[in-house]
């Protein structure tokens, strides 16, 4: 019996051509030539080349070089940013390949913009703390120096570029008036002007006071309690910033739920972001008299922050009144009855 191998039919406008620039940069100025390259797969021809930028023809008699599978621009222009991919017409067939993987064009009538960072990367510091903003270009050409601007004060700094490149700007104890969105610029010397880049992204830096001293309060005033009734301390926080971890403090050491006899249970408004905790007792005893107060941490870039206690409140539970002079009609009439068959029992021998 003969056997019959198939092999597949590859349609050659299925596949799809590579598309190279040369050179090859993140970012270009305004005068520079690059040459986009349209290569076929291994093996495969093409009739003629088409190049496209944003979806759209762009080679012309002007423009297309003398190699048919090359597009040069002599001189860019910001028009010429844009998206760029090719396509090609195999021998003998109409329709064409598919188009290639773009390459993307960024154009700038100036030095494309550096890139600025902060360290440690956080979303708010404490007064006094260290950052550093880090501003790095992007490695097109000699950078003469580097300028950073804070938007709020219209305040600048300028830096010489540091030995492994770039430039940093260095809090060593951050100020209240160091707070506000800061960009950063880098120049080269060009025939005796100076030509500034265009400005980074802005990065903010929000510095914020330590924590402030909570209060705390109790749903009775006076600090009196009868015993057996449920008892609340309200502990709240000045300010909304965030994550935080309340604690409760009791004669001086910290309270801490299940360690008594009583179930307590610590609860905020919502999680994650709280300003009030409350330590909640069912059932006040004895063991509830003392001296508390409260406290909190504050989650800043990326640390847990205590803050200070608060004024400590004296807490008194007192006896049940009624259960007091139950305790003492029952007893006393058990004294009295027991005292009156004593004499009786007496006289009548």
């Amino acid at each position: 019996m003969a056997l019959t191998l198939l092999l597949p039919v590859l349609d050659e406008a299925s596949l799809k051509p590579l598309l190279t620039v040369s050179p090859e940069y993140s970012t270009y100025r305004v005068g520079d030539s690059v040459t986009f390259t349209c290569l076929t797969p291994k093996g495969h021809q093409a009739m003629r080349f088409q190049f496209l930028r944003e979806e759209a023809e762009v080679d012309s008699p002007e423009t297309q070089s003398q190699l048919p599978h090359t597009y040069n621009l002599p001189s860019l222009n910001v028009h010429d940013s844009g998206s760029y991919r090719c396509k090609y017409w195999p021998p003998g067939q109409k329709s064409p390949s598919k188009l290639s993987d773009p390459i993307t064009l960024n154009v700038y009538d100036r030095p494309p913009p550096p890139s600025l960072s902060l360290d440690p990367p956080c979303l708010e510091y404490l007064l006094g703390e260290q950052a550093t903003l880090s501003c790095v270009d992007p490695k097109v050409g000699e950078v003469t120096g580097y300028r950073f601007y804070n938007e709020r004060s219209q305040e600048m700094s300028t830096y010489t570029p540091d030995p492994s490149g770039g430039a940093k700007l260095v809090f060593l104890a951050l100020h209240m008036a160091d707070a506000g969105p800061y960009t950063c610029k880098y120049w080269r010397a060009q025939a005796e002007q100076e030509i500034l880049s265009v400005g980074s992204q802005p990065v903010s830096v929000s510095v914020l006071d330590p924590p402030s001293q909570p209060a705390l309060s109790l749903d009775s005033p006076s600090g009196v309690i009868k015993e057996g009734l449920p008892l609340l301390i309200t502990c709240t926080a000045p300010r909304d910033t965030g994550e935080r971890r309340f604690h409760f403090y009791k004669d001086g050491v910290e309270f801490i739920p299940g360690n008594t006899p009583s179930q307590i249970n610590i609860t905020g408004p919502g999680p994650g972001s709280m300003s009030v905790s409350v330590l909640s007792i069912p059932r006040a005893g004895p063991d509830s008299t003392g001296k508390f107060s409260c406290g909190y941490e504050e989650k800043v870039c990326q640390k847990w922050v205590q803050s200070p206690r608060s004024q400590a409140v004296n807490i008194s539970v007192t006896a049940d009144k009624v259960f007091l002079l139950r305790f003492l009609v029952v007893g006393g009439s058990f004294f009295i009855i027991n005292g009156l068959i004593f004499l009786i029992s007496h006289c009548c021998l």
